[in-house]
């Protein structure tokens, strides 16, 4: 630029000046930026504070459905319940007013879930349903809303309000597990009656209501956590809590005490204490935002007044310059702190979420995640600079671990799959594990990054009988086909269905379990020895290391245990069983056996050992060969009828007469 000495004279004399409005047109701009920013975070806070509304009256709902189903009382009204349907259709209808000419969000994602709920609601008839599927249609529904809140933080640049959603992800969690604890214990307080899946349910949301009413506690402001503390520390909280300790502690008596309607008012007040922390958070940072704007409004005033007088003083060229420097500068500086923070968001939410480990090029564990730790039972200290053979399974095979290294160190590719481990203390998990291998800018690998989640529940539901909590036909034809030198004994109670004809199903229920226990508390402490529950008032042990007399032995001693008399619910039970006993291979094992134990039923035997003198087949052969011929016979017509009186031989009279049905055949 060719400034002449006066021009240049002039520019050094307005330098100051010049620093002067440049430094407060970018304060000017950040101000700009920050309210628009804390426009679009209000704005993104009703819509939260909406839609944590209808959650809220999704929850009560859910309960009140829960327990109505529960009462076995269809056919009448409740007014409480129709009372809580309405208000959901209220929130829905503000949530959706406020989306779509408040905030004017085109999010159609959050707006179809509204109307997805509300007209599903009103077409299936969900009194009908079982109670498991009632509340899985409002727990999904309570999730999609959950999980949209989740995002809000991801869209906001203030720090400060990230973290009041951050915290209400955590409190609303809590009261979602809450809701869903109420909902379960509703039914077990209806019926008296709590089943397994109620109980593994209210135990997992249990552990997820501490888990989240501990991370809230983590990093809710300080003033928000001293309200929540003061006002969720009462004797109806404590109530609360007493009954849910009283269920687990009378689980398998039923015998609790608690009528329906009291842990729901008990538990609802509750839940509404948690709402009211809600609310209280809600105004908190509509508040922060409100003093935001006010004081950005005054700062932008004082500033516009001071540029407007400045601007004269300013050539153009040199503003533009500046301006577009600075602005420049200001934006990469803020794109790559939001970058930091958002990197560092992700961190916590995958650390939070999966089982994390990182080891370098040679497989030694360089890092490892708390998840990772409370799964395995060792602590950080134990497992930085081992290699992950620490955790190994002796049953996962070689050829597993060969195929993962060959995919993530020669390939240079992602390896996943399900991988079985053993903790600290020798108990088994499942996990489902993606292996990543990070590489330099020369393509060579540097270390391995890997993120996995638990599927030990999904593995134990397909191999475990949900009755007896043993072993059940899946587990073991896998076992079979896994073990070597394997001998097999089938058990099956005798005249078990008049028991349940008799004394009902839920009785003879309680008697197949008794004797599961029974028997694998015999032989509980043998390493040789595994029990299974096939079906019914089957069952099996699984021999790997028994001679036929041994595994005879052991034989007699269980069904010296079965036919003891046992109690049930005061009955006097006496039972009996009889035994199929198999050295055969593999593919034959378990047929023979089961042949063997049909042989000592009909021969009235306790125990049989299979061998081919009392093989069925010839006669499982003949039954077939004959039942073809007699289908071919009717098809072709081949059934031919004969018939003939039946004489009287005092007086020769036809008093009777037969019919014979004759096979032509060839």
């Amino acid at each position: 630029m060719n400034l002449n000495l006066k021009s240049k004279l002039l520019f050094l004399s307005i330098v100051p000046l010049l620093f002067v409005i440049v430094l407060s047109f970018i304060i000017l701009l950040e101000l700009f930026n920050n309210n628009k920013n804390l426009e679009h975070t209000k704005y993104r806070i009703l819509e939260a504070e909406a839609i944590s509304k209808v959650i809220h009256y999704m929850q009560i709902e859910r309960g009140l459905t829960a327990g109505f189903i529960a009462s076995d009382n269809l056919n009448s009204k409740d007014d409480i319940l129709l009372s809580a349907m309405e208000n959901v259709d209220k929130s829905i209808d503000r949530a959706k007013f406020l989306f779509l000419h408040i905030t004017k969000n085109s999010n159609r994602y959050i707006i179809n879930i509204l109307d997805s709920v509300k007209s599903n609601r009103k077409s299936i008839y969900l009194l009908n349903m079982p109670i498991s599927e009632a509340k899985s249609y409002y727990t999904k529904n309570i999730a999609d809303l959950l999980a949209f809140i989740k995002t809000i933080p991801t869209t906001m640049d203030d720090k400060e309000n990230r973290t009041y959603i951050a915290a209400y992800n955590h409190l609303s969690a809590s009261k979602e597990a809450l809701g869903q604890i109420r909902a379960a214990l509703n039914e077990v307080f209806t019926t008296n009656i709590f089943l397994d899946n109620l109980f593994f349910s209210f135990a997992g949301n249990l552990e997820i209501y501490n888990s989240n009413a501990s991370g809230f506690e983590l990093i809710a402001p300080k003033k928000l956590l001293i309200f929540h503390n003061h006002n969720f520390t009462n004797s109806v909280v404590e109530d609360t809590f007493e009954m849910m300790q009283t269920a687990i502690d009378n689980k398998n008596s039923g015998d609790f005490n608690i009528s329906a309607q009291n842990w729901f008012d008990k538990s609802t007040k509750s839940i509404n204490l948690l709402k009211e922390t809600e609310d209280e958070l809600f105004k908190n940072v509509n508040k922060l935002i409100n003093e935001k704007l006010d004081l950005i409004f005054y700062e932008m005033t004082l500033l516009i007044s001071f540029l407007a007088l400045s601007a004269i003083l300013v050539t153009i060229l040199m503003v533009l310059i500046i301006k577009k420097i600075l602005s420049s500068t200001n934006t990469l500086e803020r794109e790559y702190g939001d970058s930091l923070l958002l990197l560092e968001q992700y961190k916590t939410a995958v650390d939070k979420s999966f089982i994390v480990t990182k080891t370098n090029a040679k497989g030694i564990i360089t890092y490892v995640n708390d998840e990772f730790c409370k799964i395995s039972g060792y602590s950080k200290e134990e497992l930085l600079g081992k290699a992950h053979s620490i955790v190994r399974h002796p049953d996962t095979p070689k050829e597993t671990f060969k195929s993962l290294w060959h995919t993530i160190k020669d390939l240079k590719q992602p390896w996943s799959g399900e991988i079985q481990n053993r903790n600290k203390n020798g108990t088994s998990y499942w996990v489902k594990a993606i292996i990543n291998p990070i590489m330099d800018s020369t393509g060579k690998v540097v270390e391995y990054i890997g993120i996995r989640s638990n599927i030990t529940e999904i593995k134990n539901a397909s191999t475990i009988d949900f009755m007896t909590g043993y072993g059940n036909r899946t587990k073991l034809n896998s076992d079979i086909n896994k073990l070597q030198n394997i001998s097999l004994a089938i058990f099956n109670l005798d005249n078990f269905r008049q028991i349940n004809d008799f004394y009902g199903h839920e009785f003879g229920n309680k008697i197949i379990i008794s004797i599961a226990d029974k028997i694998f508390s015999l032989i509980a402490d043998d390493e040789h020895l595994r029990f299974y529950r096939l079906q019914g008032d089957e069952f099996v042990i699984l021999s790997t290391a028994y001679s036929k007399y041994a595994f005879e032995s052991i034989v007699k001693s269980v069904l010296t245990t079965v036919n003891e008399r046992m109690e049930i619910d005061e009955e006097q039970i006496l039972t009996s069983c009889s035994c199929g006993i198999s050295f055969e291979d593999k593919e034959h094992l378990l047929s023979s056996a089961n042949m063997a134990l049909k042989i000592a039923k009909k021969s009235n035997t306790n125990f049989l050992v299979y061998n081919e003198d009392i093989s069925l087949n010839n006669e499982y052969k003949n039954n077939l060969h004959w039942a073809k011929k007699l289908s071919d016979a009717i098809k072709k017509d081949n059934i031919i009828t004969y018939y003939q009186p039946i004489v009287n031989n005092s007086n020769l009279v036809y008093e009777k007469y037969e019919s014979l049905v004759r096979m032509r055949d060839g």
